[in-house]
């Protein structure tokens, strides 16, 4: 049975107060679709991943489905201890998403600037910076995290699944399950 993302969908952090426009809390069938027909899909990852070190071989299946990761922090270390860095990229959050602000930036490998952003893993305050950032400074880019908290300024978001990591490991299987379909 699929696990409801869309529920818990307030701020995990009670002060946070997003202006006129909120995310919405969206299933992993649709996330996971919006993201499998993205032309220049990027998964960026924090160094949170170490907090539930299971969280690295998700985000490598994510990698091995043909999306690239931009790996902030020294979450490179997680891929390098388990052996992949095929399509990994170590670059700070900060810089990267100044990067991505601007419609020009040509991507981590050159090709054109990414159409979907997938956040996953940071820890919440700078996440929520970075999506605010790209919610006011490039709204070509699609925002998607598939963190366990809801994201108030993502463009998409699950709802709430800090408290339950059972929940929250199932509805990011059932994200890569569409993406590898």
């Amino acid at each position: 049975m699929a696990v409801d993302t869309t529920k818990n969908a307030v701020p995990f952090e009670m002060a946070q107060i997003p202006g006129p426009e909120m995310a919405k809390a969206y299933n992993t069938a649709v996330i996971g679709a919006i993201v499998k027909k993205a032309k220049r899909p990027l998964l960026v990852v924090g160094a949170e991943l170490f907090e539930d070190p299971v969280m690295f071989d998700k985000a490598i299946e994510i990698g091995k489905t043909g999306v690239p990761i931009a790996a902030t922090a020294h979450s490179i270390k997680g891929f390098v201890e388990r052996g992949y860095t095929d399509n990994v990229t170590m670059i700070g959050l900060h810089p990267l998403t100044n990067y991505l602000r601007f419609k020009d930036w040509q991507g981590l490998d050159g090709k054109g600037q990414y159409d979907v952003v997938i956040f996953m893993g940071i820890f919440y305050k700078f996440a929520s910076a970075m999506f605010s950032a790209l919610k006011n400074f490039n709204r070509d880019i699609k925002r998607v995290s598939i963190d366990r908290y809801y994201h108030v300024n993502a463009d998409m978001t699950f709802g709430n699944l800090a408290f339950d990591p059972e929940k929250y490991h199932e509805a990011i299987d059932e994200v890569i399950a569409k993406l590898a379909a």
